[in-house]
């Protein structure tokens, strides 16, 4: 019996640790791993937290593949049999979507816990420029893209498969990599579509601070991608009028002179231009008011004697955060006064739980008041990083209080009844944190519900009848001067 029992549990244990080659793949289609596949390129992704400076004195709070924001580029060629290993250091369950990969992927590196790894084998059989980006599964794969973890994938086809390398006979002047990518202060503004911030590689106005040289007659090779994770994207030349386009970058989807293209989140383009002449020449997110205006913008600036750099990587700039910002966008959490919200005596006071953020993130509250914490977010399935499901749990603070699991459009209320500072978190996902501050209400009377104050200033009340008798004065007057003349 204990024999039996024995070969039981190592059979278990193999089945636990089937090999990937032991799932079943089918025959003839392009992207799958060849039978007994030996891969010729292999790259390694690290799953972590890290502070990313994204502006002079901003700092965005982010979750990152190896240290950036983009994460560092891959590029492989047309027939590569690829191996992407995915290493989880961080502090939470991570994971990978590869979008350059037409085979089974989730299996194989979905859902890493921390200190876990992941491998992936494919053949890279489409051409084109493609996004990766965390995909821990379900609800999860939506804010930790919002969190900042994605990254370029280029298949470079046959050489000669582009038109203008073809035309000239030669390789691009210049390679210039490109990720158009958002950052939002909470999870609210995520789920509205509306971003502090949208910039090209990792910071913002990046290439108007460090333009893109190039001479005269250089060709420039655009691999274009906008990740997102909302916004479509209008890329132009101020000056320049796109030679061929090819639409997710493979060659056989090619237009001829446009003045733009548009890419909604995950698409792509290679764009093959040559610089008319000198001087600058702006490259730009055409949505002037939501995207430029934040921050998408850069120059190839121009001249004969300059020196250019061959390669332009979309991987966000390394550098070390501030010790004082001036900003931490942190979406999941609370870093600045200018997150909180007042609210007054008689006032209701609701907190969404919205895109793995609380909202709003710090809540001033009278003593007495009952606040109601209501969950938008969507996903009710799973558990972990995949679900959308949350709870509420008070880790600091005068007293503690805690929550059910509340799936979508579900509540739970509380009645603060101690002055002081509560922090709290959400337990299923513990990088959100929010915070109550509760505050004695005497002297704050509202009124007519609308929270209005009112203070008796004895001066003003003076001054006022001081004032109106000398004008009642004047008045008498008058009429006297008028009845004798």
């Amino acid at each position: 019996m204990n024999r039996m029992l024995l070969l039981a549990v190592i059979a278990t244990l193999f089945a636990l640790a089937a090999p990937a080659s032991a799932i079943v793949y089918a025959p003839g289609v392009p992207g799958n791993p060849p039978p007994n596949a030996v891969p010729n390129k292999s790259f390694t992704l690290i799953a972590s937290e890290a502070d990313v400076v994204i502006d002079d004195g901003v700092v965005f709070r982010a979750f990152v593949f190896n240290g950036t924001s983009p994460g560092p580029l891959i590029v492989v060629d047309e027939g590569d049999v690829v191996e992407i290993v995915v290493k989880n250091v961080g502090q939470y369950t991570h994971g990978l979507s590869f979008h350059a990969a037409n085979t089974q992927t989730s299996k194989f590196v979905g859902n890493i816990a921390p200190g876990g790894e992941g491998k992936l084998i494919f053949k890279a059989d489409f051409p084109g420029v493609y996004m990766y980006h965390c995909a821990p599964g379900g609800h999860g794969i939506l804010t930790h893209t919002l969190a900042g973890m994605y990254g370029m994938v280029v298949v470079e086809p046959k050489k000669g498969s582009y038109l203008l390398e073809k035309q000239l006979g030669r390789e691009p002047d210049i390679k210039v990599y490109l990720i158009q990518h958002e950052v939002y202060m909470n999870g609210r503004d995520f789920y509205d579509g509306k971003p502090v911030y949208v910039m090209f590689n990792g910071r913002v106005f990046r290439y108007v601070t460090e333009p893109i040289q190039a001479r005269p007659g250089d060709y420039i090779r655009f691999y274009f991608l906008n990740v997102g994770p909302s916004l479509v994207s209008s890329f132009h030349a101020v000056g320049g009028i796109w030679e061929y386009v090819y639409k997710g970058g493979n060659p056989d989807n090619v237009e001829v002179g446009l003045q733009t293209v548009n890419a909604a989140p995950t698409e792509s383009y290679v764009i093959e231009w040559r610089v008319p002449a000198e001087g600058n020449f702006l490259i730009v997110s055409h949505a002037f008011g939501t995207q430029a205006i934040k921050g998408a913008v850069g120059i190839v600036a121009a001249s004969a004697n300059a020196t250019p750099a061959p390669v332009i990587l979309p991987n966000g700039p390394v550098a070390q955060p501030p010790a004082n910002p001036k900003r931490v966008v942190a979406p999941f959490e609370p870093t600045s006064p200018d997150e909180s919200k007042t609210f007054l005596p008689g006032e209701k006071v609701m907190i969404q739980i919205v895109g793995n953020s609380f909202y709003p993130k710090i809540a001033r509250v009278p003593v007495g008041s009952t606040i109601t914490w209501v969950n938008e977010d969507v996903l009710s399935i799973g558990s972990g990083e995949i679900t959308g499901q949350h709870n509420v749990a008070a880790v600091k603070g005068p007293v503690s209080f805690a929550s059910q699991l509340l799936k979508n459009a579900e509540q739970f209320s509380f009645k603060i009844e101690k002055e002081g500072e509560y922090n709290y978190i959400c337990g299923i996902h513990p990088y959100m944190k929010g915070t109550l501050v509760a505050y004695a209400a005497a002297g704050l009377p509202s009124s007519a519900g609308q929270g209005i104050g009112f203070t008796f200033d004895l001066t003003a009340f003076i001054v006022f009848f001081g004032g109106l008798g000398a004008l009642s004065l004047l008045v008498y007057v008058g009429e006297k001067t008028s009845k004798k003349t």
